[in-house]
């Protein structure tokens, strides 16, 4: 990463660099996207689909050729160009400040916004996230212990440690009388965090006149036990935010819950990020309701 001048998202990739994260390479283009190269002026003839997200959008432990994006390219066909433009860590109002920075230069006719619940969350910082990871990396969250933080990265990677991990933290909220709530309960409590999905949503609206694109929200469901899912709220708050601004609004819960959640995890402890089972539902789903629309008498896309 690379630090720059922008109030809003303070670093940016490094262009033309690389990550490996155990068995895949993640390539960055000559932008600092996760992507292959695009040329700034649009192909004539050409309809240009500007995917925007975070890790998820970016495709975090999954090959390109099985990301949402590379899906989305193979089924659009010859005639649509896909660009992502996606950074890990992102909240929702910096993936559309990186969309008027970035992407609106490549003229889009279509954004797809795929949006995560963690996406009202904090606004990433570089010199922020720097000392919290410092901090992090080098104690044990419940007992605030020191613990060397090769230690700690070993105990993060076990799928048990997060199953005692969960058990322990409730007991201990039982035991001192605290309301015990996952982590996507609480954020989603914080009107202050409502808000920040609004006004991206806001300030995405204003955009989208200017610039006259069209806008899908693609909402993407935490990796969970879908029998006994606790979110349906939540989507159905997005939704209903991204409708009210004339964006169009596709949930994935559907298509996800037809799937046991351990097959579309990238790791057993992780329940952010599909795997490419995952991407590829959502892309087909994408896919699916997208030439469906084309086939309505009002469809505008």
């Amino acid at each position: 990463m690379q630090l720059v001048d922008d109030p809003i998202v303070n670093w940016r990739y490094v262009p033309k660099s690389e990550i490996k994260t155990g068995k895949v390479v993640t390539l960055y283009n000559g932008v600092g996207f996760r992507d292959v190269e695009h040329q700034t002026e649009k192909p004539r003839g050409i309809k240009r689909v500007v995917v925007l997200g975070d890790s998820v959008t970016e495709g975090y432990g999954v090959e390109w050729e099985s990301v949402f994006s590379h899906f989305l390219q193979t089924g659009l066909g010859p005639g649509y160009e896909v660009i992502t433009i996606a950074m890990s860590g992102l909240n929702t109002p910096q993936e559309v400040h990186i969309l008027e920075r970035t992407g609106l230069p490549y003229k889009p006719d279509i954004v797809v916004l795929n949006f995560v619940l963690n996406d009202c969350d904090f606004y990433t910082n570089f010199h922020d996230a720097k000392r919290y990871f410092e901090k992090v990396d080098s104690t044990v969250g419940i007992l605030n212990l020191r613990v060397n933080p090769r230690l700690k990265q070993l105990l993060k990677s076990s799928a048990l440690i997060y199953f005692v991990k969960e058990r322990l933290e409730n007991l201990k909220g039982r035991l001192w009388g605290e309301e015990t709530t996952d982590y996507f309960t609480t954020i989603w409590k914080n009107e202050q965090n409502r808000q920040k999905v609004r006004t991206g949503f806001d300030k995405l609206q204003e955009l989208q006149q200017k610039e006259f694109f069209k806008v899908i929200v693609t909402i993407w469901p935490i990796i969970s036990d879908y029998n006994n899912y606790k979110f349906e709220s939540i989507h159905e708050w997005v939704r209903h935010e991204a409708e009210s601004r004339g964006f169009e609004a596709l949930d994935l819960l559907d298509q996800f819950s037809r799937f046991s959640y351990r097959e579309l995890q990238v790791t057993a402890e992780d329940n952010i990020h599909p795997n490419g089972l995952g991407h590829r539902i959502g892309a087909e789903a994408f896919l699916a309701w997208y030439y469906r629309s084309l086939k309505s008498p009002s469809a505008q896309l």
